[in-house]
């Protein structure tokens, strides 16, 4: 292997269902409830989100009223415990740095959230394509 070459990452079993593309259906702010504190991307939020078999990860949502415009790429790691880094290569403003999932995958659904249940989060679902 030369230099340049990256040895394989082990993953976890339950993240092989993570790759493909996703269509964005919801992004929400939850109390630590779970109940619903605001839609900052409205009811219909454009978005695709697209993991690839190299770890590879990007993401584009369109901003909205006040929210902003989330639109990077990179790569992902994922352990476990659910928890999926996106380690962000370049992005647009305020998404230049890497970002910390909690993943929920059931089929072709995905829910990935900023907290773990139980804490104040946004919890951004999604759907296979």
């Amino acid at each position: 292997m030369s230099g340049t070459e990256k040895s394989p990452v082990p993953q976890p079993d339950w993240d092989a269902g993570l790759v493909g593309t996703w269509r964005l259906r919801s992004i929400r702010e939850l109390g630590a409830d779970g109940a619903v504190l605001d839609e900052p991307y409205g009811q219909q939020p454009p978005g695709r989100l697209h993991y690839g078999p190299a770890h590879q990860v990007a993401v584009v949502i369109p901003g909205h009223a006040d929210a902003p415009a989330v639109a990077y790429l990179g790569e992902y790691e994922a352990d476990a415990a659910g928890k999926v880094l996106h380690n962000v290569h370049v992005g647009l403003p305020p998404f230049t740095e890497d970002q910390v999932r909690w993943a929920q995958l059931e089929g072709d659904s995905l829910a990935l959230a900023t907290d773990i249940e139980g804490q104040h989060r946004t919890e951004l679902r999604w759907t296979r394509t």
